[in-house]
């Protein structure tokens, strides 16, 4: 898939500095971060390491205070243009070694309603890289035809985007016992909602069902990733489990808005709130799907990137390692 990566991510950028300033900011967090990385098992006889760790990012919700690095070997910070990510890229030697990220963040909460009533259009051509599909996003007959019976009858871009939503919520559970949950497949979900079932799945994959939904309405839809905050609580915590990853859709007049539709499903007094609102109790680390590093993997493209840092040794992926992160709140 081609992406005409500088012009979109430069429509990205616009959008965050200026409908930043429209977002109601509520509450706000610090925190600060340890994040660490233990390799222990590289194959004996190896010859080459590669290693490449997500960098925070920084938007309208998150800004980095502070940060330190601790490498066992000379790095490089790099940006990836398709997304606008940032990458720390280094090679250690092909031995055990631990890589050590230090910082502090802010995060804000952002609320951004949408009225039914609001329409919002997009020029498709300056928005291609937000409605193309991607290996898991799929775009098919199936899906163009759950997006029809998720709209109905409405007529605006607030009302669609509630309606996908809202189906999205009635048609998926939060579960990660049923095999394949995880990567965002679309056709899988399709499959268990024509069989007469919900689709089932975690972050991923409610975000996904939503993005492919919204594409067939030409609504762009923006992935993101990261990882939860336990709210209230001060720390020292550990994160257990992977990420959270959450969603936000493009509207002229409103800009990106976000919506965390697996949280909505968690925590059903929370479904008004999480259309149009994020909160503070979460971390941003990498946008997008079909993730090119920079300097470029040898394996395929990424489904998306973060919290674990990806690594290839001799050329081949490798998951050798444990990732934790730490967390304290900052006063």
């Amino acid at each position: 898939m081609v992406r005409k990566s500088r012009f979109f991510t430069a429509i990205l950028t616009i959008a965050i500095l200026f409908y930043g300033t429209l977002a109601g900011a509520e509450a706000i967090r610090r925190v600060s971060v340890s994040y660490t990385v233990e390799v222990k098992d590289v194959p004996e006889g190896a010859e080459r390491v590669r290693v490449w760790v997500p960098y925070p990012l920084e938007d309208e919700a998150q800004r980095i205070l502070s940060m330190k690095i601790t490498s066992p070997a000379p790095f490089t910070i790099n940006y990836e243009p398709e997304w606008g990510n940032r990458i720390i890229y280094f090679e250690p030697l092909p031995a055990p070694f631990s890589f050590r990220m230090d910082f502090v963040v802010e995060r804000r909460e952002i609320i951004r309603k949408v009225a039914r009533s609001d329409d919002g259009s997009v020029d498709r051509r300056s928005f291609e890289q937000y409605l193309s599909p991607s290996r898991y996003v799929i775009h098919s007959p199936q899906v163009e035809r759950f997006s029809r019976m998720a709209v109905g009858e409405a007529k605006t871009t607030g009302e669609k985007a509630r309606k996908i939503y809202d189906f999205v919520l009635e048609n998926m559970e939060y579960n990660k016992k049923i095999p394949g949950w995880g990567r965002g497949d679309v056709k899988r979900v399709c499959l268990a909602i024509s069989g007469g079932k919900k689709g089932t799945g975690n972050c991923t994959d409610f975000h996904s069902f939503f993005a492919s939904l919204m594409h067939m309405q030409g609504i762009p839809v923006l992935f993101e990733m990261g990882f939860p905050l336990k709210p209230g609580v001060k720390g020292p915590v550990e994160v257990k489990g992977g990420y959270h990853c959450w969603a936000k859709f493009f509207m002229s007049g409103k800009g990106w808005v976000p919506v965390d539709i697996s949280e909505a499903d968690k925590y059903p007094s929370k479904k008004e709130y999480f259309f149009g609102s994020i909160c503070e109790n979460r971390i941003l680390f990498s946008r997008g799907r079909d993730i090119l590093l920079n300097p470029v993997q040898k394996g395929e493209r990424l489904n998306f990137f973060g919290p674990d840092p990806y690594i290839e040794v001799d050329n081949q992926p490798f998951d050798g390692f444990v990732r934790k992160i730490i967390y304290r709140a900052v006063d």
